[in-house]
Parts: C-alpha cells; sequence; structure tokens
C-alpha cells in the first residue's frame, strides 16, 4: 500500500514560484500604494486651495487664516492647515500653508510616514503652479519638478 502525498521536491519547486511570484507582485503593489498615497494628497492640496480661495474672495486676503489655536478663528499666516480652511484625508502627508502676502500662498505636503516616507514634497501656490520635489532633495528647481507628473 502507497501513501499518497507530495515529495520534498514538489513543495519546493511550488515554494519557488510562490517566492518569484511575490518578488515581482510586491514592488509593483508599493509603487501602486505611493501613487495612490501621492494622489491623496494631491486632491488635498487642491481642496485646501480652495478653501483659502473662498476666505480670500471675504477678506481680499490669503494672510491670517492659519487657526493655530484651535478655536476656529484664523490667527496666522505660516502653520498645519486648520479646519477652517479644509480638513485633509492624506494619512502619510501634512499639510501646510504659507501666506507669504495678501496675494500669494503657497501649500505645501510633506510625506511623514509609511510607503511615502522617501518621496518628495507635493506643493500647490496662488497662481497654480504644481510642483513635485521627485528626487526629495528639498528643492523643486531640477528638471521635471515643475508639475505633479512622473
Amino acid at each position: 500500500m502507497r501513501i499518497r502525498g507530495f515529495t520534498l521536491i514538489e513543495l519546493l519547486v511550488a515554494l519557488a514560484i510562490l517566492a518569484i511570484v511575490s518578488a515581482i507582485a510586491i514592488p509593483i503593489y508599493t509603487q501602486y500604494s505611493i501613487r495612490t498615497f501621492r494622489a491623496d494628497a494631491q486632491k488635498d492640496l487642491l481642496a485646501c486651495g480652495q478653501g483659502l480661495e473662498r476666505l480670500a474672495s471675504q477678506t481680499f486676503s490669503y494672510a491670517g487664516h492659519v487657526d493655530t489655536d484651535a478655536d476656529g478663528i484664523g490667527d496666522a499666516d505660516i502653520g498645519a492647515v486648520s479646519a477652517n480652511i479644509c480638513r485633509t484625508t492624506s494619512q502619510n502627508y501634512a499639510v501646510a500653508v504659507t501666506a507669504a502676502n495678501a496675494n500669494t500662498f503657497t501649500l505645501r505636503a510633506t510625506p511623514t510616514g509609511g510607503p511615502v516616507i522617501d518621496d518628495g514634497a507635493l506643493e500647490v501656490d496662488a497662481s497654480g503652479a504644481r510642483r513635485w520635489d521627485a528626487n526629495d532633495n528639498g528643492d523643486f528647481t531640477d528638471a521635471g519638478e515643475d508639475s505633479w507628473h512622473e
């Protein structure tokens, strides 16, 4: 009487196939996740830009809309975006605003953790210019960093 089952060779071949498939699939999934998180941050930047435009249409200035003391009223020009400007949903980016003066602002989404930590910051300004520090060197002056496209 013969006992039926898998041989050691068959099990090793199945594990090798599984390892090869995993080696291909995991990096693809990671890149997909990074692109998804980046798209969420871009959406948040545009929503916050619209929020600043709404506030500026009432006060004729981008300055003074950052709520640093959480009372619902803007009291600063620089800081993390607050609920009076917009609500962010990005879990791996911190969104901050800089209102340089009454006529201009810059919104920046900085990676804070997860798979996007080395992906580089995203920016949008009052003129609508969109920048991505794709090489994560701290500035937006390199070729191709004047848009959000890869």
